[in-house]
């Protein structure tokens, strides 16, 4: 059997399990950098903000939506692919994420700003898109450099959450993020490589997992971008297919492909994440769908968000996710932290004339 005790040695060449670990420092830091680098105050307000992103680079923006959609005056979108939609124009402020700085999406919805006339703002660690906000006079958030865009959610979050507050329509984030890195430092010592798979349960639930097909199911709301940051480490770190989907809308349709129980149902484990906040009846919806699951002979786990305020509860959830598709990585035997099949991708794209990184 596969041991999960450290030390990993090749087993973790990139050392991804260090980077999860560093995860409060990664948010002290990224709060003293917001402070040297505070956003600028925008010329005129915006009727809403789009992020342009991909990846590890766009996923801050959904768990910002998600942390604060509830009390969002404006609409926070997020925009996947290598054009606005027709109602982005010149009253949105447009937000280009892009850890590289040269991600091909990402530029390319630079340039269709620029010539719709939208206000631009971005956050990268250089590259060409650094240049282009150097040459335009764009002001760039910096973030730090040498790791996966993954591996620097929290650096690309707090600034997110930096901006949205630069824009008045939420409280300042700075205390909140504080109350969670202090929260994630007390967690890593439950869930960190030096925990033993005994009384760990990331540990615990990776061994459970480990040969299945993921699907993560939870409520609309602050958790929907969850299942997605779930769903891509899953990916990335693990080398795994995982699915994600939320109640209500999976109870309309998702629900009935489980309807014929064989052999394909008996490979796949159902992750459900639970939260203190999810309502009546999206806790009721959860936990019909996960029965119902089981019966279709499905294995059914189910996780509790940490208590505590909304914003230390997503980050101990990010926290979790991560080193369970680390320890998920460590039991198939690969590298949690190189990604072959997007390289080959990328360099298969470029000799067809197009470039992306």
């Amino acid at each position: 059997m596969s041991t999960l005790e450290p030390p990993y040695g090749e087993r973790d060449r990139g050392g991804m399990a260090a980077r999860i670990g560093g995860i409060p420092e990664q948010i002290e830091q990224a709060l003293e950098r917001l402070a040297a680098h505070p956003w600028p105050a925008p010329e005129r307000a915006p009727a809403r903000l789009v992020v342009g992103g991909m990846g590890g680079s766009a996923i801050a923006a959904d768990l910002t939506r998600g942390l604060y959609e509830d009390r969002l005056p404006r609409p926070l979108e997020v925009v996947r692919t290598y054009r606005w939609p027709g109602w982005v124009a010149g009253d949105a402020l447009a937000l280009l994420s892009s850890y590289s700085g040269d991600t091909e999406e990402t530029l390319a919805l630079y340039r269709d700003a620029t010539h719709r006339g939208v206000p631009r703002l971005a956050l990268t660690t250089g590259g060409t898109l650094g240049a282009l906000c150097a040459r335009d006079g764009v002001f760039a958030q910096p973030l730090p450099p040498g790791s996966p865009p993954r591996a620097a959610l929290f650096a690309s979050w707090v600034a997110l959450t930096g901006l949205v507050h630069r824009l008045g329509w939420i409280e300042d984030p700075v205390p909140g993020w504080r109350e969670a890195a202090q929260l994630l430092r007390e967690r890593d010592g439950q869930l960190g490589p030096a925990a033993p798979e005994a009384g760990n349960p990331a540990k615990q639930l990776a061994r459970a997992l480990e040969g299945r097909l993921v699907y993560v199911y939870a409520g609309s709301g602050p958790l929907e971008a969850m299942t997605v940051r779930w769903r891509q480490q899953f990916h990335e770190n693990a080398k795994v297919l995982a699915h994600s989907a939320v109640v209500p809308e999976l109870d309309h349709n998702e629900i009935v492909g489980w309807e014929r129980p064989g052999a394909l149902h008996r490979g796949i484990a159902v992750v459900v994440l639970n939260d203190p906040e999810d309502a009546p009846e999206i806790r009721a919806r959860l936990v019909l769908t996960a029965e119902y699951a089981r019966r279709q002979g499905a294995a059914v786990h189910e996780w509790e968000a940490a208590p505590g305020p909304r914003l230390a509860r997503l980050a101990s959830l990010v926290q979790f996710g991560d080193y369970l598709s680390l320890y998920l990585a460590l039991l198939g035997g690969v590298d949690p932290t190189s990604i072959p099949s997007i390289d080959e991708f990328k360099r298969r794209l470029s000799s067809r004339g197009s470039s992306s990184a």
